[in-house]
């Protein structure tokens, strides 16, 4: 199957409904590459701003989102989240690189091939390496990482007291 990375935009409001209900039948509330927004509209406000540089949240710093789309571009099977610089926090946990999976669609190499998507993206930007972080309880995380070329740094602990594994990717 061929996938491609795709901005939002608005005749993908169906679609993003129906990826955030699949998340919210699994249970799931944060969605890696989402945000928080409530409303379609809010949510490529929200895109806009991050891409700009503008309306950020204190902590948060500027990035681009994208959808993972399958060849026809009828579902949205993940999101990401390219961030176009670090600060502290996204040092130990968040990296450059956020990215999720719809439930019902993982455990099918979607998430390995989004990254290496993404990994063109940062390329792109002008990016020498990437830093892409997981759970350390996320063994498939792990692997996807470790299929895209990351190599272990370390762990560290988050300010809530999780530890997250830290993979540097030569691009």
């Amino acid at each position: 199957m061929s996938l491609r990375l795709v901005k939002p935009m608005r005749a993908h409001k169906r679609l993003w409904k129906e990826l955030r209900e699949d998340f919210a039948q699994a249970g799931e509330t944060h969605i890696p590459g989402l945000g928080s927004s409530k409303t379609f509209r809010a949510f490529l406000r929200n895109v806009r701003n991050y891409a700009r540089g503008k309306h950020i949240p204190k902590g948060h710093v500027p990035g681009d989102t994208w959808f993972l789309m399958d060849e026809n571009g009828q579902k949205i099977l993940g999101a990401v989240n390219i961030r176009h610089g670090l600060n502290e926090a996204l040092l130990v946990c968040g990296g450059h690189i956020g990215y999720s999976i719809a439930p019902s669609e993982r455990r099918k190499g979607y998430a390995t091939q989004q990254l290496r998507l993404a990994l063109l993206q940062c390329r792109a930007m002008g990016l020498g390496r990437a830093l892409v972080t997981c759970d350390k309880d996320n063994a498939g995380s792990a692997r996807t990482i470790q299929k895209n070329g990351g190599v272990l740094e370390d762990e560290r602990m988050s300010a809530e007291g999780k530890v997250f594994q830290r993979y540097w990717i030569t691009l």
